[in-house]
């Protein structure tokens, strides 16, 4: 496989399928994530947010056996737009890496940024994409207008879910999530697992897939 993960902010592919990235980079797949904004967040300075996802992009990129990249776009902070400037970036990283699967946001996120980069996924994928997922974020599921279905699963070695953790402890010691949502990834990986027999996982939805 050639996966590109679609994420609004730095540390949201983090949240939604840094693991099953880690995984999959792990069995020999190419792996590519992108955070399309950039900028202050909040009371949070760009180099706190960016020293964060440095750690993330070391770890996503360190010992791959394929091509792995985690590429960051200018587009600015709160204000991500489902249109053709968005929508084209996306495209060119589909066809510079020959990506043949997507991950995205869940379309009933509350967040703005992440409802605008799920559509922004969607429109670039759909000439040249095999398959198309939609990751699963517990800080916003239980605020979604339309729910989460957990459809397929993607079981995680336990080095790749520490991997996971590892990157959301630097986003946590940054300020920039808390605990609370640290340690519900960590029990949500956990029942997932549980669901399908394994120690973890991470589940999807699925828009379409071409196997």
């Amino acid at each position: 496989m050639r996966v590109l993960a679609v994420g609004a902010h730095p540390d949201d592919v983090e949240l939604g399928c840094f693991a099953t990235l880690l995984e999959w980079k792990r069995l020999g797949h190419d792996v590519i994530a992108v955070a399309l904004a950039s900028g202050p967040y909040g009371e949070h300075a760009w180099s706190e947010i960016e020293s964060a996802w440095k750690t993330a992009r070391s770890i996503l990129v360190q010992d791959a056996k394929g091509t792995s990249d985690y590429v960051l776009g200018d587009f600015p902070m709160g204000k991500l737009k489902h249109e053709w400037t968005t929508v084209g970036f996306v495209d060119d990283l589909i066809q510079k890496y020959d990506i043949d699967t997507v991950l995205a946001h869940h379309y009933g996120e509350a967040h703005q940024d992440h409802t605008a980069a799920q559509k922004i996924a969607v429109s670039a994928a759909r000439r040249h994409v095999r398959s198309l997922y939609l990751w699963e974020s517990v800080i916003y599921t239980h605020r979604n207008v339309f729910p989460f279905r957990p459809q397929t699963y993607v079981a995680v070695q336990k080095e790749a879910f520490e991997g996971k953790i590892k990157a959301l402890e630097a986003y946590r010691n940054a300020g920039l999530i808390e605990q609370e949502e640290l340690d519900a990834h960590r029990h949500l990986a956990r029942y997932r697992g549980i669901e399908m027999g394994r120690e973890f996982a991470e589940a999807f939805e699925v828009i379409w897939q071409v196997l």
